[in-house]
């Protein structure tokens, strides 16, 4: 019997060291967790000096905030960690390949989150633009199927057009498209639209400027906050009510709303800054909605008009469209 239970004590033993090096071993995930959030219609100080955020020529204030959210991600997890943080809804396990590739350095990875980062920042100018009415050119950035960098496209086959989403029907087949070229109407035959590099930009009379030099943040999820504060910023009234709004979600030159990742995280964050209305794209909706605080308005927007239209019934004291 003394034998007996040595040989057990020493499978217990055994078992137990195998068991703590297990769940010490690293998982092959990454952890979401709540990040800091960011007012963009505030400022942020650089080298002892305030930058606002947004700027433009005239402004109009604000009593309240418009909060771009954030996430943090932990690479290094071990097991351990990973079963704790499954069981809460602050934290996310996410495939560690879903957010580094393999074969991609993570000095690339952040070079293409910066430049996401960039394009957010000008996806958001030119949708408040269109959303404020501004006229567009659409121009081609670079020689490509048949057109010429600088061209500006006026009319294919005949038809006028001024956005980008007025081409789509015309992305796989030829076409004779109007450009003007040196000052003069060119009718350029055999173009196919979907082959040509080409960008839409709206008449900027307000001067806007985004300075986020002091802000830590890459990738493109803070584009919808950004288009809503130029819009607040440069149009009488106040879309915040003078209350904290926090949201998320990319959008692209004509204020279409993308989907984005850590949605729970940054509603979590949005929390702790008091924000009283999440802005959540449509197809984060059946997530955001999981463990968010009950005194929170989970607002489900498609475009920045529905945003800024979903802001000011709140501000006049109706119903929106809820996730």
């Amino acid at each position: 019997m003394r034998r007996r239970g040595i040989t057990v004590l020493l499978g217990a033993v055994l078992v137990a060291l195998l068991t703590w090096q297990a769940l010490s071993m690293d998982v092959a995930y990454v952890v979401f967790s709540p990040g800091p959030t960011e007012d963009v219609l505030g400022s942020e100080e650089i080298d002892g000096v305030e930058h606002p955020i947004i700027t433009a020529d005239t402004e109009f204030p604000s009593e309240g905030q418009l909060r771009l959210t954030t996430v943090r991600v932990k690479q290094s997890v071990t097991l351990a960690q990973a079963l704790r943080y499954w069981v809460s809804n602050e934290y996310a396990i996410i495939p560690r390949d879903l957010i580094y590739p393999p074969g991609e350095s993570e000095e690339e990875i952040a070079e293409e989150q910066q430049a996401d980062w960039v394009e957010s920042q000008s996806n958001a100018e030119q949708a408040a633009l269109a959303y404020l009415g501004e006229p567009a050119v659409i121009s081609v950035v670079a020689d490509s199927a048949g057109l010429l960098e600088g061209d500006v496209v006026t009319a294919v086959d005949g038809t006028a057009v001024t956005s980008l989403t007025a081409l789509a029907d015309y992305a796989d087949s030829e076409t004779t498209v109007t450009v003007t070229r040196d000052g003069a109407a060119v009718e350029v035959p055999g173009v196919v639209l979907g082959d040509a590099d080409l960008q839409s930009v709206h008449d900027d009379p307000y001067n806007i400027e985004i300075d986020t030099d002091a802000l830590d943040i890459g990738g493109p999820s803070a584009g919808l906050m950004f288009a809503l504060g130029i819009v607040d910023r440069v149009t009488e009234g106040d879309l915040t009510d003078g209350t904290v709004v926090a949201g998320t979600g990319e959008i692209d030159p004509e204020g279409n709303v993308g989907g984005i990742g850590g949605i729970q995280q940054k509603i979590a964050g949005a929390a702790d800054a008091n924000a009283e209305v999440f802005l959540a794209p449509a197809s984060n909706c059946s997530d955001a909605v999981t463990g968010a605080p009950a005194d929170m308005t989970i607002v489900r927007v498609e475009t920045l008009e529905d945003a800024v239209s979903a802001l000011e019934t709140l501000a006049a004291g109706g119903e929106v469209t809820t996730c």
